[in-house]
């Protein structure tokens, strides 16, 4: 069961993953870690961790809340860590810059929450570490800013990759599973729907 949440000047959507036991994992914390903990506390949620599909400051504004409130371990891939103790690399230096304090883990190919299990999916070019994250179990994609519907995430910025851009969506075009896909902004999408009309998919 997903709870999706909108939060910060950018829209961002933040997803609270829950099961039957009430444990919760959240992926993309952007902002508003207030209005997120408020949903968690509400619906008597554990949570077990957070996921971050990349290091912009706009999915990772509210980590450092969350970490002081419910000291859940945070993960993200290895080639992330830059951005998050870098204002410049995370872009906050154009709004209000920062970085994130809290202790970070790298997250494995696979990767074991309790019951949760995702696969995570190393696909550069929006920025250095950016991924998507499969959760298997109900055959969902976070996409973060890799991939949205009907488009695919800027690569004009510090650390990003025309070049990595090209190698990732390779790698996406040649998915062999089915999966809902539910993008850092904006509306979800699947992953067939993608492959056939995303314009950046069929080139």
């Amino acid at each position: 069961m997903i709870k999706k949440l909108i939060v910060g000047n950018m829209q961002t959507n933040c997803y609270v993953l829950y099961n039957d036991n009430h444990q919760c994992i959240i992926v993309d914390p952007g902002d508003q870690g207030q209005k997120i903990s408020k949903y968690i506390d509400e619906n008597e949620l554990k949570l077990l961790a957070i996921l971050l599909t990349h290091g912009h400051f706009d999915h990772i504004g509210a980590v450092d809340y969350l970490y002081q409130k419910y000291h859940c371990p945070i993960y993200t891939h290895q080639e992330t860590l830059p951005l998050l103790h870098q204002s410049k690399l995370n872009l906050s230096s154009f709004e209000i810059p920062f970085v994130v304090d809290s202790p970070i883990k790298i997250a494995d190919t696979q990767l074991q929450i309790g019951s949760f299990q995702f696969v995570w999916m190393l696909l550069e070019g929006h920025c250095q570490g950016s991924s998507m994250i499969y959760y298997p179990a109900e055959d969902i994609l976070f996409s973060g800013d890799v991939l949205f519907k009907g488009s695919i995430g800027r690569y004009d910025f510090p650390t990003s990759s025309h070049f990595e851009t090209k190698k990732s969506l390779e790698v996406i075009k040649n998915l062999n599973f089915e999966a809902k896909i539910l993008p850092g902004h904006g509306e979800e999408s699947t992953l067939t729907y993608e492959k056939k009309y995303n314009p950046y998919l069929k080139s």
